[in-house]
Order: C-alpha cells, then structure tokens, then sequence
C-alpha cells in the first residue's frame, strides 16, 4: 500500500535538511492540509520550520570570520607602513624630517605593538594613535613625513573593521538568544514524522474503507511528491558515504528493504536532527 517512506534526516547537512523539509511544505500545501483535516498538524511543522529557518540564515549570517580576517590585515598593513616610515626616517640626513620622526616614534611607543593585539585591544590602540597623530601636537610632523593621507586610511580602515566585528557580536547575541540548529532540527523532523504518520493513515483508511477517489488522488500524489524527495536526498547521501539510496515502487510503495515501512521515521544515525559535520553546524 502507497505510504511515506522512511526519511534518512540524520546524516543530512543543514543546508539538506533546511531544503527537504521546505520541500516538503510545498507539497503538503495549506490547501491540501486544510481538505484533509490535519491543518494543526501542518500549522505545528510550519511553526517548528520557520524556527529552523530563522536559525539557518542566523548560521549564514555568522559565516563572517574571512571578512574580520581580511578587514584586520588591511588595518595592520597601513599601522606597519605608518610604523615603518617612521622608524626609517629616524635615520634620514634632512634634519627637520628626523627630528618629525623621533617625536612621532615617541608618541607611537605605546601603540607599537598594536597589530599583535587581541581585536578589540587593537581597535582601542589604533583609534588612540589616530588620535593622537591627527592633533594639533603631532599633525605637522605627520605632514612633514607625508603620512597624512596614510593615517587616515588608517582610521578608516579600522572604523570599517570594527563595524564588521561588532557586527559579529551582535550575531553572537542572537544565536544565543534564539534557539540553534541542532536544538530545533529533532523538533522539526518530529513535527514532520507527525504530519507523515498522518498523511498515510489517512491514506489507508481510504483505501481500505472510504475509497474516496478525490482522496485517493490527493493523498497519493502528496506521498509520490514526499517520497520523490526522499530518494533525492538519499541518493545525495550516498554518494558521500552517508547512507544508502532509496529505492521507491510508487505503485505499492513497498520500503527500501522490501520489507513494510514505518511512516515518516528516520532510519539509524544519532537521532534526529542535522548533522555533526563540521560544514553543517556552525555552532
């Protein structure tokens, strides 16, 4: 009898199972869940999904690591180049230009080390060099060694850093505030074995009972729709190690194995929900 197969959910990425279960909401249409009477059923996975979703686009959002990297280093080239200039000038025969640079190496003592500082502590040090090089004190000897230009780069540069490493932050804070992939993809694969359970149990009593032919038709192009992606997903899978192709006789919808099939289970694996690899969870 045509049913729901198992769905292998355990060993999918995050991005496969995100794009499964929305699959299957396009399917299992409001309109369809509304005729069949299971729409709190749906209502409960939509609600769980939409958690899901809020949840991978927050990973996504968090993937800003290389832009920090990058915004860092173009803040540290112009530190060293402001740094260097001014250590090689502390050597230059024109009187007036070395005398500029030994009183900014002076008041660049405390921030020499700043490129090797933690970020934030970096930040707070390049912000104060800037200070400091753009006041009335020091302006004119920064002129003179013509960094002007230079140093401004420099605020720039490390006001644009800042904007994407707070940025980050505030990501952190509603990661931790929200709840994460892996604390809400079992919940949604449970809402979907529901919904599953009920769709082929409604399915059976037709057909062993009320022959609807409308119901018939609805129902069963609902489970051919369901079972399609499930076969996608394990072939997926398969092809990476990670778990067997299925195999669907859309006439009868005898299981994988041959065998008769629980409805909307999830076969093996560590429990439901997301997978531990390193790609899929950015936790």
């Amino acid at each position: 009898m045509k049913e729901i197969l198992k769905a292998n959910l355990n060993n999918a990425r995050n991005a496969e199972h995100y794009q499964f279960h929305s699959d299957v909401l396009s399917i299992v249409t409001a309109e369809v869940a509304t005729a069949q009477k299971i729409d709190s059923l749906r209502s409960d996975y939509v609600a769980l999904f939409d958690k899901e979703n809020t949840a991978f686009i927050q990973n996504r959002a968090y993937e800003s690591t290389k832009e920090i990297e990058a915004k860092d280093r173009e803040r540290d080239d112009l530190f060293l180049y402001i740094k260097q200039t001014i250590d090689s000038n502390l050597y230059c025969p024109v009187a007036n230009k070395k005398a500029a640079a030994e009183k900014l190496a002076f008041a660049m003592k405390p921030y020499r080390s700043a490129n090797s500082k933690a970020f934030a502590e970096n930040t707070a040090q390049v912000t104060n060099l800037v200070l400091d090089f753009q006041s009335e004190a020091y302006a004119g000897y920064v002129e003179l060694l013509g960094l002007k230009e230079a140093v401004a780069q420099l605020q720039t540069a490390n006001e644009a850093f800042n904007a994407v490493y707070m940025g980050r932050s505030g990501a952190k804070l509603v990661r931790a505030s929200r709840e994460t992939m892996k604390s809400i993809l079992p919940k949604v694969d449970a809402a979907y074995r529901t919904l599953a359970s009920a769709i082929n149990a409604l399915y059976q009593v037709n057909s062993l009972i009320t022959r609807s032919t409308a119901t018939e038709t609805e129902l069963g192009g609902v489970i051919d729709g369901v079972n399609a992606l499930i076969v996608q997903l394990h072939q997926t899978l398969a092809l990476r190690g990670a778990g067997n192709a299925a195999d669907v006789n859309t006439d009868d919808n005898v299981s994988p194995d041959g065998g008769d099939t629980p409805s909307g289970g999830d076969s093996g694996g560590r429990g439901s929900g997301g997978s531990d690899d390193p790609e899929s969870d950015m936790e």
